[in-house]
């Protein structure tokens, strides 16, 4: 009897051991038509970690984003010629040389003077652009300098043409030089599907002179022009491939009248102005187009077009025949700049 009471409380211990392992062994089986197990929570879940490489992106005044992104070149030389054509025209008592060639002929009174190059100025041209701050990834990258010479030489016809239709015609050697130096800012961008192509739109501002020299061994009516001036203007360059860069710029001539800004001694300048009057009111302007590229490593090309205008108003009595009241003179310079460039 006993024997039997002990085998069957042990039975029953088993049983209650068995329902009681039974809701835990459910928690982990699933039978298959109840979909996939949850994933368990990897403990390690919650640390938190740090990247082992950051990438930024450069989308500032440099426009390149990349592993390797492009910058402007801190330095750029330009070296090579210009052929410049120059024409000039002054006429009196108006204020166009067509309002005076529009006049009958009976009303077209005193001295006109009419300046043509017979052929091109051919002469040499540099220019130095620089960007100290170019590997900087900020917008002052895009502060820099640009210095310029260029001086052409030719010998040309220049006629005068009296009150009384009587026209002389001469032969004059003359020379055509500019110098610049102007504070620039450049704002870049890329282009191309790596935007490693740089263009760029910009203001420059600072000083220019302008001087045109006559022989005077060759006893010529037509003075010289000497002006000093400042003038301000925009400049884009776009690429198309790194071998093509269409370019175009402008500038406003500030107050460069004739005479201004230079030493002179003998009054040599002052004739500039008392030829046609007491005083003289200037403005004139610039307009640039061209095309730039990189051939081989550092080394370039370039060919710009440049179309460059003076306007000269005077007032008051001058001292050549019928300018009594003043008149007008346009000064007018096309060129073509081509040469090598070299960055740095």
């Amino acid at each position: 009897m006993n024997t039997r009471h002990t085998v069957a409380r042990w039975g029953m211990l088993v049983a209650l051991a068995v329902v009681l392992a039974f809701p835990a062994s459910a928690a982990v089986v699933k039978r298959p038509e109840d979909g996939p197990a949850p994933m368990q929570e990897d403990p390690e879940s919650h640390t938190t970690t740090e990247p082992l490489l950051e990438v930024e992106l450069d989308t500032g005044s440099g426009g390149t984003v990349g592993d390797e992104p492009s910058r402007p070149p801190l330095a750029r030389l330009f070296l090579g010629g210009t052929t410049t054509w120059r024409r000039y025209c002054a006429r009196p008592g108006v204020k166009s040389c067509g309002e005076f060639d529009r006049k009958p002929e009976d009303e077209q009174l005193g001295d006109t003077v009419d300046y043509s190059s017979s052929v091109p100025y051919l002469g040499v041209s540099a220019e130095l652009e620089l960007l100290p701050l170019a590997r900087r990834t900020s917008a002052v990258r895009g502060l820099g300098l640009v210095l310029g010479y260029r001086r052409g030489y030719s010998s040309t016809d220049v006629t005068l043409v009296g009150e009384a239709g009587q026209s002389v015609t001469r032969e004059v050697v003359a020379t055509d030089s500019v110098l610049t130096a102007q504070a620039l800012y450049r704002y870049f961008f890329g282009r191309g599907e790596s935007r490693q192509l740089l263009g760029y739109a910009g203001l420059r501002a600072g000083l220019l002179t302008r001087s045109f020299d006559v022989d005077e061994s060759a006893q010529s009516p037509l003075t010289g022009t000497h002006r000093m001036f400042p003038a301000v203007g925009l400049e884009v360059s776009v690429p198309l491939v790194r071998a093509v860069r269409l370019e175009g710029a402008g500038q406003v001539f500030i107050r460069p009248e004739p005479g201004k800004g230079f030493d002179d001694e003998g009054g040599a300048l002052d004739l500039e102005v008392s030829d046609y009057g007491t005083s003289v009111s200037s403005f004139g302007w610039e307009a640039e187009l061209g095309v730039a590229g990189e051939v081989w490593g550092p080394f370039g090309y370039s060919l710009r077009f440049r179309l460059s205008r003076y306007q000269d108003t005077f007032s008051g009595a001058g001292t050549r025949t019928g300018w009594e009241a003043g008149g007008v003179a346009e000064e007018t310079y096309s060129s073509l700049h081509w040469g090598i460039t070299a960055s740095y």
